[in-house]
């Protein structure tokens, strides 16, 4: 019998591994496409942020930038001796037009008490911060400048958390596994994310398709934070000299990752205009698209052990906020397995009860 198999290879599999490892369990992780070819984390925009309504997710956000900070000591290993994620601490902007306001007011309140370091202006002062954005429709705004929020290169994290599990101890194969069954372990952790309700018919977590834009501007401004509209639903943020933008308009039962090219011009490029005049002169120049694991309840994520299992845990359901959260779940999952109760952030909220009984907690903050 293994002592702790996990089901999904992905950024949530490789930190619980990473974690479980480091506390000195034998980790198995079976993944049945180690080229993560449609994997949520490598097609993501590798955003750590704290700007969140729940506190839970806020805590989560300080983490992953704690953790993050430490990578080329704490992942360090002798085939890896300088483990980066190529850190870009820019930041985040989140603006809400006057129907989200109030709620961000309230999420504010939780900022203060997580000690999140969030900056709050109103629409009108906006311009003093960002000279660049068009306050029209603005009602308040948040932000963070001091290196607290920003984003990674996905890709990069997951290889270095793999490569520091393995130096653990984790054994890393290839296989499919279509029932939780077939697995003979002490301990089973499903972080299959799109494909869960694949091995649990009951957690309400379906793949989600976005697509996200590349796109070119004669100016470029490299300092700018990765800006979240909510009276439109565009995000976007810097990439080398270009820039990335995400579609409002996400798609369940999709049958496959072909970019839904025709949202640039009709829903993208406008509201990219209309809030940045600069970006009048984009240029299109790529794109793809990747799946979310969303959970369809409230848009929260879905972590610890099933009730109608002895030896099953899962982490699934963080609805394109995987990468952030990883190694905030990584360790909680190992002290609730290991001690038996979260130890330092206390994730309770996410219980698998909450969905299997249909309470929703929506994090409303979703790009």
């Amino acid at each position: 019998m293994d002592d702790v198999v996990i089901v999904g290879g992905g950024i949530i599999g490789v930190s619980s591994a990473y974690f479980l490892a480091k506390a000195g369990r034998k980790v198995k992780v079976i993944e049945k496409d180690p080229t993560y070819k449609t994997a949520s984390f490598p097609l993501s925009l590798g955003g750590f942020r704290r700007q969140f309504l729940q506190k839970e997710n806020i805590l989560l956000g300080k983490f992953a930038r704690e953790f993050i900070f430490q990578i080329p000591h704490l992942l360090k290993t002798k085939k890896n001796p300088n483990p980066t994620a190529s850190m870009v601490p820019n930041g985040y902007l989140l603006l809400f037009g006057p129907e989200h306001a109030e709620e961000q007011y309230k999420a504010l309140e939780n900022h203060k008490i997580c000690d999140a370091g969030t900056k709050n202006v109103k629409g009108s002062e906006l311009s003093n911060y960002f000279s660049y954005i068009n306050t029209k429709g603005i009602e308040t705004a948040t932000f963070t400048d001091n290196q607290t929020e920003g984003w990674i290169d996905p890709f990069l994290f997951h290889s270095a958390l793999k490569s520091k599990a393995v130096d653990l101890g984790a054994e890393f194969i290839k296989g499919n596994v279509k029932s939780l069954s077939e697995i003979n372990a002490k301990i089973i952790i499903s972080a299959a994310g799109c494909w869960t309700k694949e091995l649990l018919e009951d957690i309400p977590v379906e793949p989600q398709k976005h697509t996200v834009f590349r796109v070119k501007c004669p100016t470029h401004i490299s300092k700018m934070p990765l800006i979240g509209d909510l009276t439109t639903g565009i995000y976007c943020r810097p990439e080398g000299k270009e820039y990335l933008a995400g579609s409002p308009k996400s798609v369940f039962d999709a049958k496959d990752l072909e970019p839904a090219w025709e949202d640039f011009e009709e829903l993208v490029w406008p509201a990219l205009a209309l809030r940045i005049p600069v970006f009048e002169e984009l240029k299109l120049t790529g794109g793809w698209a990747g799946y979310y694991d969303c959970n369809r309840l409230d848009h929260n994520a879905v972590v610890g052990k099933h009730p109608k299992f002895d030896n099953v845990y899962l982490a699934t359901g963080f609805t394109g906020r995987g990468v952030m959260q990883a190694p905030g779940i990584g360790r909680a999952l190992s002290e609730l397995i290991t001690t038996g109760a979260y130890q330092t952030i206390d994730i309770s909220s996410m219980a698998v009860e909450r969905v299997l009984g249909q309470k929703a907690r929506p994090e409303p903050y979703v790009l």
